[in-house]
């Protein structure tokens, strides 16, 4: 298993009974009984049903029917969305509790808000250039959620389908298998791409797992290679100059001073010149 960093925020959202329910558990219990509900009302309506809640750009900017940017996460009642809620609703059971636990309640409540609404919403901007969408039946924010996980503890290992494999590989590899079932749905496929990345720049941009050191790192890199062009002043990594040093020290013990180049004598020089100014300050 692995260490669990809990959030000052990992609270209930209310008690039931004496039992506490997070949020990650009644999304949980909604995800569920909205399938139950839909299959209810299929069964007694018709197909007419699932029309109503699929998402369909067209009538959210024309019909004003603005459920349809949530509705149309829900699983139509037919044996292989069946068989994908089953699998969507055991990760979002695990996976989803320890990311609730490490982020707390509130930014899961962002999290997840923004897998099912940032894609709907991408999706009805494109009915204003004349691209039509309707789908039902997203995995797209289940699967943005194991990406924010994977994110947060990439070297767990995870046993899925009996494969033992690290959360990092887990989480690429799924996304390059479900990017091949939906090479021939370009809506579907744009909208997994985008969950996954929301999951992913999300964990990061809170700060959580390995933080934005990567982007903090590149602006400071770049800021000093400004400053440095600005004044006319050569960087030298300090690795780089204390392994360069290091040589010519070395070189000095074997072969003595006279044995230096021109350019060794002027790095030594600048290093004890760096030296000095540093004795100053």
């Amino acid at each position: 298993m692995f260490n669990r960093d809990q959030s000052d925020d990992y609270r209930p959202l209310f008690w039931v009974s004496g039992h506490p329910v997070y949020v990650n558990r009644l999304l949980l219990v909604l995800n569920i009984v909205a399938f139950a509900i839909v299959a209810i009302a299929v069964a007694a309506l018709g197909e007419g049903v699932l029309a109503a809640l699929s998402l369909s750009n067209w009538d959210i900017i024309h019909s004003g029917q603005i459920w349809r940017l949530v509705t149309y996460v829900i699983f139509p009642p037919d044996t292989w969305s069946a068989i994908n809620f089953i699998f969507a609703m055991g990760f979002l059971y695990y996976f989803g509790r320890q990311v609730e636990e490490y982020v707390g309640r509130t930014a899961f409540l962002y999290l997840y808000a923004a897998l099912v609404l940032v894609p709907s919403l991408v999706a009805t901007l494109l009915a204003l250039v004349g691209v039509p969408i309707n789908t039902l039946g997203s995995y797209g924010p289940i699967f943005g959620v194991f990406i924010a996980f994977a994110t947060l503890y990439p070297r767990v290992e995870i046993n899925i389908w009996f494969v033992n494999l690290y959360a990092m590989y887990w989480a690429f590899a799924l996304l390059g298998v479900l990017t091949l079932v939906d090479l021939r749905d370009p809506v579907g496929l744009g909208a997994l791409w985008l969950d996954a990345a929301i999951g992913y720049l999300s964990m990061r941009l809170i700060g959580a797992g390995y933080g934005m050191t990567w982007l903090t790192d590149w602006i400071e890199e770049r800021r000093a290679l400004r400053l440095a062009k600005r004044h006319q002043i050569r960087v030298m990594k300090d690795a780089q100059a204390t392994e360069t040093i290091d040589q010519i020290l070395e070189k000095i013990s074997k072969q003595g001073v006279s044995s230096l180049n021109a350019k060794e004598r002027a790095a030594l020089e600048r290093a004890r010149a760096d030296l000095l100014k540093r004795d100053q300050r």
